[in-house]
């Protein structure tokens, strides 16, 4: 595969926080954008995506990106929010030397344990908080699950370059692939270069129902 290259130079990169949302759900949605507002460095734009219709995460998110306009898309769940470094230290790591289309910073846990696991030498379950991206981690992406929440920033143009968002499928082997996992499997089939950056920046709101982050745990 290609690989992507982009040079910001000087340039302050412009970000724009997606917060997809549905109907009842209003006093979660004012904590998240409580905490857009404290952020120390501001947004350039705040896109809140009510699905009135219960279109889906794929419709929702893809009809926020087409109202997008700045350099890097932050997303944040409705239920989750960001402590006030969250936006500054993301875009600085996304705008470093390594050249990241993607980045993914450390989460605090609210209401259950770390759902997030992946291969690291060999081994599995390990925690992914502190170590950096690496050929393995890709590996366990595309075959076993995705351990990246939605909770990270990413160019804008890796984004529309892919096409957005698609709706979740069944693999042949049986195993569900949902729409944030093909999404970054997209990416990575773009050849955009995803990073970790190891500071706790955000709060997760962990629902025990939830297979996001998972990383495939367990079956």
């Amino acid at each position: 595969m290609g690989e992507h290259k982009r040079s910001t130079g000087r340039r302050r990169l412009t970000v724009a926080v997606v917060i997809p949302t549905i109907p009842g759900r209003e006093a979660l949605l004012k904590r998240a954008l409580d905490s857009v507002h404290a952020q120390r460095r501001p947004p350039d734009q705040i896109i809140v995506e009510r699905d009135s219709e219960r279109t889906g995460a794929a419709a929702s998110r893809n009809r926020a990106l087409e109202r997008v306009t700045s350099d890097v898309v932050a997303f944040l769940d409705d239920d989750d929010w960001m402590k006030p470094n969250h936006l500054i230290a993301c875009v600085r790591e996304l705008s470093g030397p390594m050249g990241y289309d993607l980045v993914y910073p450390r989460p605090v846990m609210v209401g259950g344990s770390d759902p997030t696991a992946t291969t690291h030498q060999g081994r599995f379950p390990v925690s992914p908080w502190g170590l950096r991206w690496c050929p393995e981690f890709e590996a366990h992406v595309r075959h076993r699950g995705s351990f990246i929440p939605m909770t990270h920033v990413v160019m804008t143009e890796a984004v529309k370059e892919i096409g957005g968002f698609r709706d979740g499928y069944r693999l042949e082997d049986g195993r569900y692939r949902g729409e944030d996992e093909d999404y970054l499997i997209r990416l990575l089939d773009a050849g955009y270069r995803f990073g970790h950056l190891d500071a706790a920046t955000w709060y997760w709101f962990v629902n025990p129902k939830s297979t996001a982050g998972k990383g495939q745990r367990s079956k």
